[in-house]
């Protein structure tokens, strides 16, 4: 089983990773460039928890909803 976080569903289009990284950079949160891009295309694996918190926190952020969760951010593959 492998898990991944994808959060391309939630990526505004037409929003570059580097965009992404400087607004992030704006507000205080530092996520890698490569650690968004593989989240955005759903093939990031290895991640810290403080990075999931932070990505889990942009996507609510991004959708207004308080109660999105960090699973909902994960996918599953058998």
């Amino acid at each position: 089983m492998k898990i991944f976080v994808n959060i391309g569903s939630y990526w505004p289009l037409g929003l570059s990773v580097n965009a992404v990284y400087e607004q992030l950079l704006m507000q205080g949160v530092k996520i890698d460039r490569r650690t968004l891009l593989a989240a955005k295309s759903g093939t990031l694996t290895k991640s810290d928890f403080a990075t999931l918190i932070k990505l889990r926190n942009w996507v609510r952020q991004l959708r207004n909803d308080d109660k999105l969760t960090i699973d909902d951010i994960l996918k599953q593959e058998d």
